[in-house]
């Protein structure tokens, strides 16, 4: 913005008040614009400072909007990564006793996840970011409004302590298959599983599965086009490697999946919710079960288990790395960090 006064000796006390009155204006959260437009119409100043209902809403799509541009953000990580915390901040910014730089912002935001470290992580990384673009974009006061990693660390508080993901047996997937009742709901409920346990998939891939012949073996084969976002990078489509259970009996069972799909047999149910086939688990007497059973090792239950016990399953049937990676699309060094691929009572199995 250039100042409305002259560029002389004279105006240099004029100019400080100014630039000292801006710079007030600008701490409480005013544009710049706005609050130049204020000092320059004394009328304005009586005005009711900005609240959620005027800029900051549009403030707010204007960085969904860069977010879409820059990152490839996706609907469902705004839904459920920005939108919680970042409303929160607008309401309070748009507010009558609007906090005064990011310290004091961050710090009424998080208050609302006090009991849950992860969440309140990310409040203050997406409030961060959200802050840094206004910064840079918009003309909020850095030395105010910047949020320090010193102010972070601070305000995350305690990392949460990470939760291993129970491995599922290939029995209690069986079990659990069975446990539905036989009415046509849950037969579609039953191929998700079942697909999710034979391909060791993610439960948002379910949506994005096509028949395709493969080009070596020219067989009806399993496709998944779903590209999981990892910041900056995507995973690639694949082709996914069946690797069928066993039962009580140790006899592989034979669902033919990829037959029944390429015929047009193989319903799913209703997937729109990302949360749909959590849900439907939790409903589930056999899967509570399983919670509590797991709960009492230290081990969390989740639909990502069918995943876990598909990647056990694939080393112990003596795939190697790279290939299991590539049929589950994760990198290397996800695969090692965060999916099970031993069991301690697997030591002294070949002894």
């Amino acid at each position: 913005m250039t100042l409305p006064i002259a560029w002389a000796a004279d105006t240099v006390s004029e100019a400080v008040v100014l630039i000292t009155e801006l710079h007030q204006l600008v701490g409480d959260g005013y544009d710049l614009r706005d609050a130049l437009s204020r000092i320059s119409q004394p009328a304005a100043a009586t005005t009711a400072r900005p609240t959620s209902h005027s800029r900051w809403p549009v403030l707010l799509e204007k960085f969904q909007a860069d977010l879409k541009l820059t990152s490839g953000l996706q609907p469902s990580t705004w839904k459920d990564n920005y939108a919680p915390f970042l409303e929160q901040a607008i309401y309070l910014l748009g507010g009558s006793a609007a906090p005064l730089n990011a310290r004091e912002l961050l710090s009424q935001v998080v208050s609302q996840w006090e009991d849950k470290p992860r969440r309140r992580e990310i409040a203050v990384t997406t409030v961060r970011k959200f802050l840094d673009y206004r910064v840079e974009v918009h003309g909020l006061p850095a030395e105010s409004w910047t949020v320090t990693a010193r102010v972070a660390k601070e305000m995350k508080g305690k990392k949460a302590k990470r939760r291993t993901v129970a491995t599922i047996t290939d029995q209690e997937i069986l079990r659990l298959i069975d446990s539905l009742p036989d009415d046509v709901r849950c037969s579609l409920w039953k191929n998700s599983f079942r697909l999710m346990a034979l391909y060791g998939l993610r439960p948002e891939e379910l949506s994005h599965l096509v028949s395709r012949e493969h080009p070596s073996t020219a067989e009806p084969t399993v496709y998944c086009t779903y590209e999981k976002v990892c910041g900056s990078t995507k995973t690639d489509p694949r082709w996914l490697m069946p690797l069928p259970l066993k039962d009580h009996v140790g006899e592989l069972v034979d669902w033919n999946l990829a037959g029944a799909m390429a015929i047009g047999q193989l319903e799913l149910p209703p997937l729109s919710d990302k949360y749909a086939v959590r849900t439907f688990l939790e409903r589930q007497p056999y899967w509570q079960e399983l919670k509590d059973k797991y709960d009492k090792t230290g081990e969390w239950l989740r639909p990502y288990s069918f995943r876990n016990a598909y990647s056990l399953r694939a080393h112990r049937l003596g795939h190697r790395k790279d290939v299991i990676c590539m049929a589950m699309g994760r990198s290397l060094s996800t695969h090692e960090s965060n999916y099970e691929w031993a069991r301690s009572e697997s030591v002294l199995e070949n002894v």
